[in-house]
């Protein structure tokens, strides 16, 4: 039972803090399937997943531009699909 009253806790503040930075989760979710949806054609599904990760990310720095880590987060999302390239390069 500690376990499960610890995850609620959790999950209340991460839920409240996230409706406080990005506003509500509808909103967010709705532009970020738009933007999802621009990217679905891409024809490599671990790239096509970066795309999703950086989609949601913008989406996030549209409402708090002044929030680095997620700005740092697409940086590295756009990281990982150069090496997704290297490693279909040489593989």
């Amino acid at each position: 039972m500690e376990n499960t009253q610890r995850f609620d806790t959790a999950i209340q503040s991460i839920t409240q803090e996230r409706g406080e930075d990005y506003g509500p989760p509808a909103d967010s979710f709705r532009e970020i399937m738009i933007m999802q949806s621009m990217v679905s054609g891409c024809k490599d599904p671990a790239v096509r997943h970066a795309l999703n990760m950086i989609c949601v990310k913008m989406v996030r720095l549209a409402r708090t531009p002044d929030h680095i880590d997620s700005v740092i987060d697409i940086a590295g999302y756009a990281r990982t699909i150069a090496i997704i390239l290297d490693d279909d390069d040489h593989g």
